[in-house]
């Protein structure tokens, strides 16, 4: 019987409150069943979700951490279709949750349904320090991509499953320069051919144009709701957003409220109508959907902060078809946002987690190999 063979990977501590969110360990190298692929990871990105899974106690110590990488296919499963050993990818998946799954490791197993394949990248290594944004030509700008992608995705076409009749009708998007901001300005753009309205800090605002935003708006305006409701002229259809907060939710509702036609509403939290104070002179013109929670993009049924999420067959199929046959026709379009890399290894894992946990990091995304 053949040894099992052990890789390195970062997980959560076991005192994580106070020698450091992760450490690093030695764990078995996974296989992949028979619907999976395994990768050998490259480069990886850190998300917010990484820091809030330790933070919250939704994982335990020795759970891996690592939400987004990416690398080369390094073994395929019996009944995968669409890749094949070589393949040059990047990947989503539920970390800090469990001990099987994560991607700040050597070795990850891999959904295909949240795997983005590419033509080639570049494998020059990033220095480390600023890069900044354009299309997604190394392993490290595969690398931040990946999650915002599903997120989107999951949003637009599963969620808030939006109509080709909308085409020309806006979507507001709230955090236009957060990573997943950036990602979803372009799929409301490219993948839909919607006209996109999004809020963020002026220093992001020519970059945010740049990639598709029609109307972008300073959050921090006391009037930006206005502002809003008056550029779009009634025409907002769908609303994304992604900062998903009390304060965002309510400042939201009140730019679209006066929509001329309904309006479909999603975010990525599970905020509903009784979050909002809402204006009983003019009629109810919007329905808020299930949240997106990108974790049930591969069809998993997603325990977390004391709910079960599962997303619907009809959501899932919805998802699915944009992700096979609309996404590989947009991906070498799409750029990834700016990108700050940290020096390579594990090692760099609580220096990243740290800098999202303090937000201080705006409108960049921190990668590293």
């Amino acid at each position: 019987m053949q040894e099992q063979q052990h890789q390195q990977a970062a997980v959560i501590a076991k005192d994580p409150f106070t020698s450091g969110l992760t450490e690093i360990a030695m764990i078995p190298i996974a296989e992949p069943n028979e619907h999976q692929i395994r990768i050998k990871t490259v480069a990886f990105a850190a998300n917010p979700t990484d820091w809030i899974h330790i933070a919250y106690q939704q994982g335990v110590a020795g759970d891996l951490i690592g939400s987004d990488c990416s690398g080369v296919v390094e073994k395929v499963g019996s009944k995968v279709t669409g890749f094949k050993v070589g393949d040059i990818v990047s990947t989503f998946c539920h970390g800090g949750y469990c001990k099987e799954r994560g991607t700040f490791t050597e070795y990850v197993i891999a959904d295909p349904s949240v795997t983005l394949r590419y033509a080639s990248v570049n494998d020059k290594v990033l220095p480390v320090g600023e890069t900044q944004h354009g299309h997604i030509q190394t392993y490290e700008g595969a690398a931040s991509v990946t999650l915002a992608l599903v997120t989107s995705v999951l949003s637009m076409a599963g969620n808030l499953n939006a109509q080709p009749e909308d085409k020309g009708k806006y979507i507001l998007i709230w955090g236009g320069a957060t990573a997943t901001g950036v990602i979803a300005i372009q799929v409301a753009k490219l993948g839909f051919g919607l006209r996109v309205v999004t809020v963020a800090s002026p220093k992001h605002s020519e970059f945010l144009r740049s990639i598709g935003a029609d109307l972008v708006f300073d959050y921090r305006d006391p009037n930006v709701n206005e502002k809003i409701s008056q550029a779009t002229n009634g025409e907002i259809r769908y609303v994304f957003d992604i900062i998903a907060e009390k304060t965002t939710f309510q400042a939201a509702y009140s730019a679209y409220k006066t929509a001329t036609g309904p309006v479909k509403v999603n975010s990525l939290s599970m905020l509903d109508e009784q979050a909002l104070t809402i204006d009983t002179s003019i009629p109810k013109n919007f329905q808020i959907t299930i949240p997106t929670f990108a974790y049930s993009a591969n069809g998993d049924t997603v325990r977390l902060f004391g709910g079960v999420f599962k997303a619907d067959d009809e959501t899932l199929a919805r998802y699915n078809k944009f992700w096979n046959e609309v996404v590989p026709e947009i991906l070498p379009q799409i750029q990834n946002t700016n990108l700050k890399v940290l020096k390579p290894g594990f090692q760099s894992v609580n220096e990243a987690l740290g800098s999202l946990q303090s937000k201080s990091v705006s409108g960049e995304k921190i990668v590293f190999r």
